[in-house]
């Protein structure tokens, strides 16, 4: 096995060598292998993440789910830090994962290559270990291999690499690295300036610059002794890759405010709103009084004009904290792009 930096053509033809692209590992796949009892009984001791964070309480919700909800919640933990390496998910503990990551970000001289190397498929460096790769059409879409890399790259990014960044958002076709790289261009975004947003008719909303937390969203927030709450004025990333509804949500509490992003990666995109409702009933089990609930929903800017709703679950739920949002829904969703460049 080698890096095609390391091949020449003749060698191949030589020795009769193909060359075969190694994609990145899914939350199915993961679950497919643990499924193996010898195989999970082999690797479990690496599935060690924690869902311990300053935004929620630590309930044990987990004690009474069975074996195979306790496996999954630990794939979907670990899948945070590991993302699409196989190596990083069963191979190495969590600090070493952290540890592994941190050291090759820290060794890229310069951070604009961070998002120079989500181009193409073919690199040499080091820092390959930094991404993952999907097959998209006929080609290859490369990505930070796992939320935490992403998390990452966007504490290293200055304005000229989140412009980079979201430009490539912008101009890109394939929907598998989309999301990828809006939630890299997000985190840093959002913790570094405003962020603008825009829809086809000239209207520009502003989202509040904050940092960014990690929160559970199956756990309650920490409601700490001055009677505030844990994430308060801050973005909230959900700890599950493949969380429903909603990529970040923010809340101010003494403006009563909450707002939910969800990047859409199609023209089409469905409406989920039990996830909103989980989020916005534990902020109102934590004295929260909601005021007014946002939901945006970001999409590039040829995507605009076309974008429509699609299924639309559980109609209703969010009127309970706001009343504005009566029949029918969608048309209270805020569709909305990105601007590529800071304001």
């Amino acid at each position: 096995m080698a890096t095609l930096g390391k091949r020449n053509l003749e060698d191949d033809d030589h020795d009769n060598i193909q060359v075969f692209f190694m994609y990145s590992w899914t939350q199915p796949d993961y679950l497919a292998a643990i499924a193996d009892q010898a195989f999970c009984d082999k690797i479990v001791s690496k599935l060690d993440a924690t869902s311990a964070f300053e935004v929620n309480e630590d309930d044990d919700f987990e004690a009474e789910w069975s074996e195979e909800d306790k496996k999954k919640h630990a794939v979907d933990l670990k899948f945070y830090y590991a993302g699409g390496s196989c190596r990083f998910m069963f191979q190495y503990p969590t600090n070493r994962v952290v540890k592994i990551l941190e050291t090759a970000v820290e060794s890229v001289n310069n951070k604009s290559d961070l998002v120079k190397y989500c181009g193409g498929s073919l690199h040499t460096d080091a820092i390959n270990r930094l991404y993952g790769m999907q097959r998209h059409g006929t080609g290859n879409g490369r990505f930070p291999v796992s939320s935490y890399a992403a998390y990452l790259f966007a504490n290293e990014c200055d304005e000229e690499t989140i412009s980079q960044l979201g430009a490539r958002l912008n101009a890109s076709n394939n929907p598998s690295v989309d999301g990828h790289l809006f939630e890299w261009l997000f985190v840093a975004a959002v913790r570094k300036r405003a962020v603008k947003l825009f829809s086809d008719r000239g209207i520009e909303e502003v989202l509040p610059q904050a940092n960014v937390l990690r929160f559970d969203p199956k756990k309650r927030f920490r409601v700490l002794r001055d009677g505030k709450i844990g994430g308060d004025r801050s973005w909230l990333q959900p700890t599950a890759w493949n969380q429903g509804g909603y990529d970040a949500v923010y809340f101010d509490k003494d403006e009563g405010k909450v707002i939910f992003v969800q990047l859409t990666r199609s023209d089409k995109h469905d409406f989920k709103m039990r996830f909103f409702s989980e989020v916005l009933l534990k902020l109102k089990t934590a004295k929260m009084e909601i005021k007014q609930v946002v939901i945006y929903f970001v999409v590039k800017p040829a995507q605009c004009l076309n974008f429509r709703m699609g299924h639309i679950d559980d109609r209703d739920v969010l009127r309970e904290y706001d009343a504005s949002w009566t029949r029918p829904e969608e048309s209270h969703v805020r569709v909305r792009a990105f601007e590529a460049t800071p304001i």
